[in-house]
């Protein structure tokens, strides 16, 4: 975003400053742009000549946006109220959008719980899958088993190249994360005999440190668009249905759910191990990982659900 040149309000330069803030902070800050785009249009649109924001004008571009839909005025009025937070940092006369502006709603939890014997079918199932030069089947197989077993973010793994591979250690490296970060993400045993089987595959496609380790076609990157169709193909063929429908992102949801249930079990302080959980998942704090507390509660509640409901089916008489 070119914001010098786009930008014409009384306060386009506070706003690229504060654009290259957020992204010297690490994030991508794309849509967060945009949507300071948006503010400055409004604010060149209605006159408004200030260099510093007062509560009139936040007012007015919050009632301007209250026929949006409610995610696009929390998107937006979310953007402007940090902005809005950064620039009274630097000017105290400046105001701040007040939080009661910025609509409130409770965080839903999406999540379809698959156990592993449930992701074994969809890796099973992927010999249905049309012939592509052997690869298109076991590369799929691997990528559904390999976010299933590390919690690797979908763009992290088909982000991976044959070189962040380190069998040795039995370890991948993730080049650029979330918010630019690296890290390193242990493989189980079986995990990594299995993607040394796969990067075995020199005849298939190419096999040069910087070649993609997810491909298809002609030794192409694996797309996500392409692997998020493939996946609900599969599920779909296996009978995994919703509502919620299953996502690939959902595999990620389970192996932190399996690991809470596994420390439940073995009666370890979760509350000590969520930032190892944290770490693992390439979380900037492990307050983002308690979402899966909560997830992992929903599943236990989904499964005690599904088990009344299967009670009651053996227990009506026949007719």
């Amino acid at each position: 975003m070119k914001a010098r040149t786009e930008l014409s309000s009384p306060l386009a330069g506070r706003i690229v400053q504060f654009i290259a803030f957020k992204r010297m902070q690490g994030y991508d800050y794309r849509a967060g742009a945009e949507e300071l785009s948006r503010f400055d249009r409004f604010l060149a649109g209605t006159g408004y000549a200030r260099p510093v924001l007062d509560f009139v004008v936040l007012e007015r571009f919050a009632d301007q946006i209250a026929g949006l839909s409610h995610s696009s005025r929390v998107g937006r009025l979310s953007t402007v109220r940090r902005f809005s937070v950064y620039l009274h940092a630097l000017a105290p006369e400046s105001a701040v959008l007040p939080a009661r502006l910025v609509p409130r709603s409770a965080r839903a939890v999406r999540f379809y719980p698959l156990s592993g014997s449930q992701v074994g079918q969809l890796m099973a199932a992927t010999a249905t899958l049309g012939p592509n030069h052997g690869l298109r089947a076991e590369c799929i197989g691997l990528l559904i088993g390999l976010l299933y077993s590390t919690g690797l973010r979908i763009s992290e793994a088909l982000a991976l190249n044959l070189g962040d591979v380190d069998s040795a250690e039995s370890t991948l490296f993730v080049r650029r994360g979330k918010f630019r970060k690296e890290r390193l993400v242990p493989m189980s045993a079986s995990t990594c005999e299995a993607v040394d089987r796969w990067r075995r595959r020199a005849k298939c496609a190419k096999s040069g440190p910087g070649c993609p380790l997810f491909v298809c076609g002609r030794g192409q990157r694996l797309s996500r668009d392409r692997a998020c169709r493939v996946f609900r193909r599969l599920c779909s063929g296996c009978g995994f249905d919703g509502p919620p429908p299953p996502r690939l992102h959902d595999l990620r949801h389970n192996y932190a759910c399996a690991c809470l249930a596994r420390w439940r079990q073995e009666q370890e302080d979760i509350d000590a191990l969520l930032p190892v959980l944290a770490n693992a998942m390439g979380h900037c704090d492990f307050h983002a990982t308690e979402i899966y507390l909560h997830i992992h509660a929903a599943a236990l509640q989904q499964a005690s659900e599904k088990f009344r409901k299967h009670v009651r089916h053996t227990m009506e008489p026949s007719p």
